[in-house]
């Protein structure tokens, strides 16, 4: 799920996952969560502006980060245990 959410990420264009990303429920209520700002932030992580990134959401840079290495993992895993076979 996480290397197909960076697949899509980098293909669909940024104003159309905008528009697709839901409104988060605790903004109605007036409050933030803690991932309130990361699809915002994913997009400009991806776009390599890290300080707005950081801006919309504190956490996004690190959270990015492990989505990244555990798909590189992920396929680093699969391409060894394919090559034993």
């Amino acid at each position: 799920c996480m290397l197909l959410f960076l697949v899509v990420l980098f293909v669909l264009d940024s104003s159309l996952l905008l528009v697709a990303a839901p409104i988060c429920p605790s903004k109605l209520k007036g409050t933030e969560c803690m991932l309130c700002g990361m699809t915002r932030a994913f997009l400009k992580i991806k776009e390599g502006d890290f300080s707005l990134a950081y801006q919309f959401n504190r956490g996004s840079i690190i959270l990015f980060s492990l989505i990244v290495v555990n798909s590189i993992i992920f396929i680093s895993e699969k391409i060894i245990n394919h090559n034993k076979l």
